[in-house]
Parts: structure tokens; C-alpha cells; sequence
């Protein structure tokens, strides 16, 4: 599965510099808010495991986890009357509205920096301010599409009535006056089959967010108090991280090679664009189990909770079709035997059945026939 994280922010916010340290891109900053095409961006999810698993079974290929980063062009404040890519104007472009809708997740980028080359849009670095207009901006285009929806409804109602309208109706109202009360609608309680229904819609206020506090490079030692000073309390669908955007595109731009001494010499013990990716994981709810042979080893991003019989699916739907048995066993019990065949004289190779829940670290070889 190719997971989605839509990139947004206020308009000169940093965000495709943020889009740039994260992709290793070197997409056009400073005016891209008046851009109409999104920057998108492939890249795969570093994991040290596979690595090694390709180091076990002498494999020849090895295939990471992708994560897709599509950078739109910048919000602005429908509250304050600033002019851009404002609700009305920017959000009725069917390939923004589809580029957002159809992320798993957003990451908001909200500046921290100073920087009076780079005028903020509403005259002011303030971060507490523009979190609230950027939620505001996401719960304003849920209701629009909410409202439109129930006029819809009570013209079926009429000409077509059904108790699925009538339920449906039930749920619009019901988040409506939630999204009436200024909250998000990633705060509402769902059923697995209303969470299911509703996305469908791509509702923007529903969906998990990473905001991320673009730094200044003086700010990077407070990060942490800054991040606690703007986000007292975090609900179970958010996430908070933070980096200098400006440092981190820097050490994106060098080569591999020359990555790590310049990291070394910035004194930081690792990319914070790296812990921004691992952060996105943890929210969207994944783990990954590895599988490998002498050809291929790969590390598969799948929901927490999935059954052996699910995952298989993910590999092949002939696996999951002809599904008999999952060898299995942990990374580590692998890595320190050293090999297949020795971790499974030392039993640590296990035999489980389709309802076995997979954990994440999992090394699965799967037997099947069709």
C-alpha cells in the first residue's frame, strides 16, 4: 500500500522547503502559494532491518516501505481576508481538493522562524494563532462539503426516501454541530463502519495530523519546550515533531556519502526529516513485517491489528487465496542466529495459523498452495 501525506500550511510557512528535506527534491520555494500544480514526491522508508535481512539471505533486491509527500500550494486565512489560496479560490481546484482528500494524513507545517526577508502573511510569526486558523480553515471546508451534502440528502429524502438517507442525515447533523463548535472532526468517535463509510467523503478535519514547528536555526535547541508551549495536550489522532527546515533541505542536498560528516559537524545525532517519517508511521497506526528470499527481501507497511491471513494479501492475492501456514519469527531472534536454517534449530521459527495477529519486526515465510 502507498501511503499519502498531504503537506499544508500558511503561505510562506516553509513548507516546500519542509517538502524538500523530507523528499530530497529541490522543488521551487518562496513562491510556490501561487503555484496551481502540487509538488509530489516517492520516497522510501529507511528501515535497518531489512538492511540486515538482505545481509541474511544474500538478497539481491531490497524494497522499502513508500511514503508519497504531495506539497500543496499554501492555505491563507479566509478569517482575516488575506488573498491567495484562500477556501473559496484555491479549494474549489479539483486536483488540490483531490490531492488533499486522498491522503491518509497531513502534516501542518506551522513557521516558528524569523525571518524578515520572509513576511509572514498575517504580518506576525505567531504560531499559536496560525494553528488555530489552520484547523479553522479545515473545519470551514468540512462544513461546505457537510452542508452541500445534506441539501443533497433532503432532496433524496423526498423524491427516494430510505432509512440509509435518514442514518445518513443522522451522522451529517451529528457532525455538523461538532465542527459548529470549532473542533476537528479527527475528535468525533467513530464506528470501524462509519469510518469506513466516511471516507469516501475525504473529509479534511477527520483525517490525522503531524503539525510540524518549523524551526529557526536558533530555535532548534528549544524544540522541545516550543513543541510542549504549543501543544499542552495531544489527542490520540496527532502528532507533534519539529525541525529547521532551512538545515534539514541543507543536508538533503548532499550526497549520501557526504551526508553523515555533515550531520556529525552540525552536532545532531540524526535527520530530523528521518524522525519526521518514523513519526508519520506511529500516527498513521503501521508496523512493518519483513519477508525474504535469495531474490527480494521487503518490509510491507500494514495497520497494526491485521491477521496473517490479511497480511498475506498485502504480499500477493494468491498467497492469501491459498494461505496454509505463516513461518514466523522475530528480527531478533533472526539476526542473532544469523540465518534461517540455524534460528530454526534453535526453535525460534514458529508455525502460525491464519487468525495470528502480526506484530511489527515480524519475519514471515508463507506457505500456500493454488
Amino acid at each position: 500500500m502507498l501511503l499519502q501525506i498531504g503537506i499544508i500550511g500558511l503561505g510562506q510557512s516553509g513548507k516546500t522547503t519542509v517538502f524538500n528535506a523530507l523528499c530530497f527534491a529541490n522543488a521551487k520555494v518562496g513562491d510556490f502559494s501561487s503555484s496551481k500544480t502540487p509538488n509530489i514526491a516517492v520516497i522510501k522508508v529507511p528501515d535497518k532491518r531489512l538492511d540486515r535481512l538482505a545481509e541474511i539471505f544474500a538478497s539481491g533486491k531490497v524494497t522499502y516501505p513508500e511514503i508519497e509527500f504531495i506539497d500543496i500550494a499554501g492555505m491563507s486565512s479566509s478569517r482575516h481576508g488575506i488573498s491567495g489560496a484562500s477556501s473559496d479560490k484555491f479549494f474549489k481546484e479539483a486536483s488540490y481538493v483531490h490531492a488533499i482528500r486522498m491522503a491518509q494524513a497531513l502534516l501542518i507545517v506551522v513557521r516558528c522562524f524569523e525571518d524578515d526577508n520572509i513576511p509572514h502573511p498575517l504580518g506576525s510569526v505567531d504560531p499559536a494563532r496560525d494553528i488555530i486558523e489552520l484547523e479553522s480553515e479545515l473545519i470551514i471546508l468540512d462544513l461546505i462539503q457537510i452542508e452541500k451534502r445534506m441539501e443533497k440528502l433532503k432532496h433524496l429524502l423526498k423524491v427516494r426516501p430510505s432509512s440509509e438517507y435518514k442514518s445518513e442525515m443522522v451522522l451529517m447533523e451529528r457532525m455538523k454541530a461538532h465542527l459548529e463548535e470549532e473542533k476537528p472532526l479527527r475528535e468525533l468517535e467513530f464506528s470501524k463502519e462509519t469510518k469506513n463509510f466516511l471516507a469516501g467523503f475525504g473529509f479534511l478535519s477527520i483525517k490525522k495530523a503531524l503539525y510540524l514547528l518549523n524551526l529557526g536555526e536558533k530555535q532548534i535547541a528549544q524544540a522541545d519546550q516550543l513543541e510542549k508551549r504549543y501543544f499542552p495536550q495531544i489527542s490520540d489522532n496527532m502528532a507533534i515533531a519539529s525541525l529547521c527546515g532551512k538545515i534539514e533541505m541543507e543536508i538533503a542536498a548532499f550526497d549520501e556519502s557526504e551526508r553523515g560528516e555533515f550531520i556529525k559537524e552540525l552536532g545532531i545525532d540524526q535527520q530530523a526529516s528521518v524522525k519526521v517519517i518514523k513519526k508519520s508511521f506511529e500516527l498513521l497506526g503501521l508496523i512493518s513485517f519483513l519477508t525474504g528470499n535469495e531474490k527480494e527481501v521487503h518490509a510491507w507497511a500494514i495497520p497494526k491489528g491485521l491477521t496473517a491471513l490479511e497480511a498475506a494479501g498485502e504480499v500477493h492475492s494468491d498467497i492469501q487465496r491459498g494461505f496454509i501456514r505463516a513461518e514466523v519469527i522475530d528480527f531478533e531472534q533472526l539476526d542473532a542466529a544469523g540465518d534461517w536454517a540455524t534460528a530454526k534449530k534453535q526453535g525460534n521459527v514458529r508455525l502460525e495459523g491464519k487468525d495470528y495477529i502480526v506484530r511489527d519486526g515480524d519475519v514471515i515465510l508463507y506457505r500456500f498452495n493454488v
